[in-house]
């Protein structure tokens, strides 16, 4: 058994990769209500929840070692985690208020994780964020990449680890997205791991080799299109019933057979029940413009443009160049590709990569303030609905196929 622990853990995608690939998470810490509930809804009750990262103490670091060593447990394999991304990501800042980024909380939380690493001494750790870390500065007037130097300077600083790090895109990993994302991987300096030595830069410390180093694993670019990843939810009675409550055909290729396969190993068939497969109730103008744009190659008629972000719709297929969405926190960033409609939760769920059977808590959407919280007021909590749970999370093929690559590692050294 391989052990791990989850920090900043959402709705579980990290963690539900870890497990496919092998790891027993023993802890979890979520300071949303309702990204708890769904993490703790698909996993057993052992687990334990902390809460807010701050209010987990080294005291408390030490009694869970204790606690863990007695029953057979002598050290936790991997401790890892994801901090909260709006303050970096271009999307979640474009959706925030305008400060500067030293001043958002959350952006500090990578502190928090480097402190629980220090304290646990894990086997490994790893450090997963949004490509835009990269690019991010802490001020206007600061420089570009700034902050990655302190976030990349401040692991390599923990005493007994070899860290590399690498900006991957999700799609290399069998996600039908873009979503480029930044990894840091650090390894205990007395396991049997051999790793080359770092290649210095002026840019960013060290260079990114993660990969060439043997640290993260090679792309095998194995990602579904959304027709073969969507197409049996296709419901042709969908605006009829506004919700889709079994599965209106069978599974009709390999990666929606996985999906649908439950956890003790059955294939789920027509007929049978789905959730989280319910449809917004559009305006008969915002169904009469998301059919042009689906007629049209994604064109926006003149009279329905507004000054908000542009929607897309999602293709039927990728270019040249693989997958070219990212899926956010918003369902109305996209268009279905066939049916004037945003996804559903279970479709935008599909595209993180979730099984069918894994089930969201919470509010399915919300809008305004609610969403966005007021940190120009000091108000930081956010609704974060099962869309938004969904678009922050780890892709799940992305943290299976590297944490498997990492317990491969372990039980090798």
């Amino acid at each position: 058994m391989l052990t791990c622990v989850d920090l900043f853990a959402g709705c579980g995608g990290l963690s539900l990769g870890l497990e496919m690939a092998g790891f027993e998470p023993l802890l979890f810490s979520e300071i949303n209500k309702d990204a708890a509930a769904t993490y703790k809804a698909n996993r057993s009750s052992k687990i334990v929840e902390i809460g807010d990262i701050y209010a987990f103490k080294d005291a408390d670091i030490a009694n869970f070692k204790k606690t863990w060593m007695s029953a057979g447990i002598k050290e936790i394999d991997l401790v890892a985690g994801g901090p909260p991304c709006q303050g970096y990501s271009g999307i979640g800042h474009r959706r925030s208020f305008d400060l500067e980024k030293q001043d958002i909380p959350s952006n500090q939380l990578f502190h928090q994780m480097i402190r629980v690493v220090h304290g646990f001494q894990p086997r490994m750790f790893l450090f997963e964020n949004v490509g835009g870390l990269l690019t991010s500065k802490w001020t206007k007037e600061g420089g570009n990449g700034e902050i990655f130097r302190d976030v990349l300077r401040s692991f390599m600083d923990i005493k007994g680890y070899t860290v590399r790090w690498q900006f991957v895109h999700s799609k290399s990993y069998g996600v039908p997205q873009n979503r480029p994302r930044v990894l840091v991987v650090g390894v205990r300096s007395d396991l049997k791991i051999v790793v080359p030595p770092a290649k210095p830069s002026n840019r960013t410390i060290i260079e990114p080799t993660a990969v060439t180093d043997g640290l993260l694993p090679e792309p095998d670019n194995d990602y579904p299109t959304l027709i073969e990843l969507l197409s049996d939810l296709c419901d042709p009675n969908y605006a009829r019933t506004l919700a889709t409550d079994a599965y209106p055909t069978k599974p009709l290729n390999r990666f929606q057979e996985r999906l649908r396969t439950t956890l003790d190993g059955k294939v789920l068939g027509k007929g049978a029940a789905i959730t989280d497969h319910e449809y917004s109730n559009h305006a008969p103008r915002i169904i009469e413009k998301f059919e042009f744009m689906i007629a049209n190659d994604g064109a926006i008629p003149s009279s329905m443009r507004t000054k908000k972000f542009a929607q897309r719709v999602l293709p039927k297929s990728w270019g040249g160049s693989g997958p070219n969405i990212t899926a956010t926190s918003l369902p109305d960033d996209y268009v279905h590709y066939c049916q004037p409609r945003v996804p559903s939760v279970r479709e935008w769920a599909r595209i993180q990569m979730f099984p069918d059977w894994y089930v969201f808590m919470g509010p399915r959407t919300t809008g305004g303030r609610r969403r966005a919280g007021d940190p120009g007021a000091g108000l930081w909590d956010r609704d974060v609905t099962k869309y938004t749970q969904i678009g922050n999370a780890v892709p799940v093929e992305l943290a299976r196929k590297v944490g498997s690559h990492l317990a491969a590692l372990l039980k090798k050294a």
